[in-house]
Parts: structure tokens; sequence; C-alpha cells
């Protein structure tokens, strides 16, 4: 199996490092440990490496040069598999970390289980794409909703990072939590939920 890496643009803001631990996540069952992450670097040969490059044309100069047709909107993003090599584009930071949770969601899940069109050939049972070159694919999506949210109502939140977290893969982007007291850790929660 090729080596698979991220290859990333920048890593500056809190919503990159999140996009790269949720797409390192989702790799760790498929290629048995977490995938070196690099900053790109022109110079750099890639070619011994299955390559996942994430980020948006302003902080990445592959993805720049190797643009795919995304919509012109906030947190919109690309997801283009071509040749053994991966690139997941964003519209902003926000769309990166949507379009690294939908690699999962749209891509590897319709390959693993390939077997809803012919469930009595060989191919019924779960497989790791990993293993062999990668399928073509392409798709792009934007938000049809500005606010996307959860609203809890007097619960106790015993892992907000988590319960964040989770929101993040259903791509949720807001969480009202309505108590009679304000939480005492409401001022952390409130800056995990931004970052």
């Amino acid at each position: 199996m090729k080596k698979t890496v991220v290859v990333y643009g920048s890593m500056e803001t809190p919503l990159m490092r999140k996009a790269i631990e949720v797409l390192s996540q989702t790799l760790l069952d498929y290629i048995g440990s977490y995938p070196a992450c690099f900053q790109y670097d022109p110079a750099a040969d890639y070619s011994p490496y299955r390559c996942i490059f994430i980020g948006t044309k302003s902080n990445h100069p592959y993805i720049a040069q190797n643009a795919q047709s995304i919509p012109n909107q906030a947190e919109a993003y690309g997801i283009s598999v071509q040749n053994d090599t991966v690139i997941i584009e964003g519209a902003d930071d926000a769309g990166v970390l949507y379009g690294c949770v939908d690699f999962y969601n749209q891509y590897i899940i319709r390959f693993e289980y390939a077997h809803a069109e012919d469930w009595h050939s060989a191919n019924y049972y779960w497989r790791n794409i990993f293993e062999k070159p990668l399928p073509d694919f392409a798709c792009s999506s934007a938000p049809s909703v500005r606010n996307r949210g959860i609203w809890t109502w007097g619960h106790v939140i015993y892992d907000y990072k988590g319960y964040i977290d989770n929101m993040v893969k259903l791509k949720l982007n807001t969480v009202t939590i309505w108590n009679d007291c304000v939480p005492v850790n409401a001022k952390e929660m409130v800056q995990y939920a931004h970052d």
C-alpha cells in the first residue's frame, strides 16, 4: 500500500488544525496509522506518496494551480480524486473542514461499500479502498442554510468538546445552550466552539 500523506498549505487557524485532525482521524482506520502531515513545499518530491492536498486557493499554491470549480460562497468545498491524488479545496477554512468531513461521507463510504448495486457478487463485503489506487471522483458542495445547529434545553453537556466535535462531523455551526444558570465553564465552551 502506498504511504498516504496530508499536504496542507497553512495551519494558521484553528479551523485548519481541526480539518487536519478530522482527516487524520478518518484515515487512521484505513491506513493503520496517523498520516504524516507536511506543509506544501514546491521543491519537494511527492511522487512516492499518495497525497491528500488540503487548503484554499489563497493558502495553498498546489491547489491554486490545480483549482476546481467550487461554489463561490462561505463554507463551500470541492473534493477531487484523480490519478491517486486527492485535493480537498475550500472556499474558506470552514469549507476545508467540511470537505475533510465529506471526504469520508461522500467518497470513502461510496467505494468502501460498493456492493449496493451488486449484492450477490464477491465485492459484497467491506473493502479498504486505500489498498489499491483510489477511484477517480469529483464533487462540490455549499450549504443551503447559513446557520445549522442544535438547541439544548436545560441539559448538562458533560463533554462539551466531544459534543462540539460531533456537531462538526454533522456540519452544524450553531449551538444554543438554554439553561437557568450560566454554566461555570461557559467561557471555555464558547472559545472551543469558535475555534
